[in-house]
């Protein structure tokens, strides 16, 4: 019998006592409220809750994309474990080192594409610029890399479609633009923040298999 003990993984990101709350001509309003979890490499952790328990808010906390306008007063630490393995409380660093992180080691993936999408720039270009900025790649190298992110989201024509603009597909497609322009980087941490919600069934059950399929893939 063997009695030696395995040595559980270190959790990629281990949110503790994390709120987040806004300042209201009523007074504060606690929007996230002392919420801990944490997610191992290669799981899933889900955050249930009906509309308006702060799901949203929690991924945007962590993602350091609430507005400036919003004042939010946020509490708590949120550790991250980077690909080199440093350690570094996302609720703490720079903005430049968040910047360095955002889209590249952590990402996510949208509720609404039409709100997250740029209207004036194709396709290709937006995924193209994830990659430029962060893996330091060309523009045609870029271009080529966004074309095959498309066919692993199973985009038929990806050559065509990284020439077209996010009103010219269905919103299924755009959803998987939304995958792709997340896993573009290829994150060790991706949040989907109801990347199903304004899709029929049918695209809803194909996108989560996607997904599930990219989470066993990479």
């Amino acid at each position: 019998m063997n009695n030696a003990s395995t040595t559980p993984p270190t959790p990629r990101l281990t949110a503790t006592n994390l709120s987040t709350s806004f300042p209201t001509e009523d007074g504060l309003v606690r929007s996230v409220a002392d919420v801990s979890f944490s997610i191992q490499p290669g799981k899933t952790t889900a955050l249930v809750g009906e509309s308006g328990s702060g799901k949203s808010v929690t991924s945007l906390t962590l993602m350091r994309l609430l507005p400036k306008t919003a004042n939010a007063q946020v509490s708590g630490s949120a550790s991250f474990v980077t690909r080199e393995g440093k350690t570094l409380d996302l609720l703490k660093i720079g903005e430049p080192e968040m910047r360095s992180l955002r889209g590249n080691q952590l990402s996510m993936i949208f509720q609404e594409p039409m709100t997250s999408l740029n209207p004036v720039f194709t396709i290709g270009e937006q995924i193209a610029e994830s990659v430029r900025l962060h893996k330091g790649l060309d523009r045609k190298a870029a271009l080529a890399h966004a074309q095959r992110m498309l066919e692993l989201v199973e985009i038929p024509a990806a050559a065509q479609r990284i020439h077209e603009y996010p009103h010219q597909l269905s919103g299924g497609m755009r959803q998987r633009v939304m995958i792709a322009l997340a896993m573009a980087c290829d994150p060790t941490l991706l949040i989907a923040d109801e990347p199903t919600t304004a899709l029929d069934v049918t695209i809803q059950a194909q996108i989560l298999e996607l997904m599930r399929r990219l989470q066993a893939e990479t």
